[in-house]
């Protein structure tokens, strides 16, 4: 095997649901955005899914709170403790401010289930270090300014531009990304 090969393997991921229909979406969410992750398995509940997390060792755990048999709180609580640099994230009917900042104990991220369409991929980028930071840019042709981010994932070639369409003009330019970014945090 190629030195650094491992690094540029997506992120393992593991979906815990109650629900097979949920996890059945999950996935082909995920194999839409293949190159960025893998789903390694799914489990029905939070004693399924500490099996699963020994077993499969992910790098992200997807994980409902409300499931019968062990919920997503307690199987996180053992998560990290048997598996400390896996990450979790929650995706939860519950939306409320209160409840998701409680969340922020156990895990690394947070999506409502009701904003899984536009959250969950960006969340999981975040969570796995591929989303980069915010950087402002200067469009050459109506010299409006926009922030964009740049995508850059640790271990994979990285483009050194990037083409961008205004928001304002809607012409096409390109722009030189920095080839090491932290992190976005959110």
């Amino acid at each position: 095997m190629e030195k650094g090969y491992a690094a540029e393997l997506p992120p393992k991921i593991l979906i815990v649901d109650d629900h097979p229909a949920a996890r059945t979406t999950l996935r082909e969410l995920l194999d839409w955005h293949s190159f960025q992750f893998q789903v390694c398995g799914d489990a029905q509940n939070g004693k399924e899914a500490i099996e699963k997390v020994i077993e499969l060792k992910p790098d992200i755990v997807l994980l409902d709170i409300n499931m019968p048999v062990m919920n997503g709180i307690a199987a996180a609580t053992e998560i990290r403790r048997i598996a400390p640099s896996t990450k979790i994230v929650f995706l939860t009917i519950h939306d409320g401010p209160v409840f998701k900042a409680g969340m922020k104990l156990w895990g690394h991220g947070f999506v409502p289930k009701s904003a899984a369409g536009t959250d969950l991929i960006p969340t999981l980028q975040r969570v796995a270090g591929i989303t980069a930071n915010e950087m402002t840019i200067e469009c050459p042709h109506c010299k409006v300014r926009q922030n964009i981010h740049v995508s850059v994932r640790p271990g994979f070639a990285k483009k050194e531009r990037q083409y961008i369409s205004c928001i304002n003009c809607h012409s096409e330019f390109d722009v030189k990304v920095p080839d090491k970014m932290g992190p976005f945090i959110a």
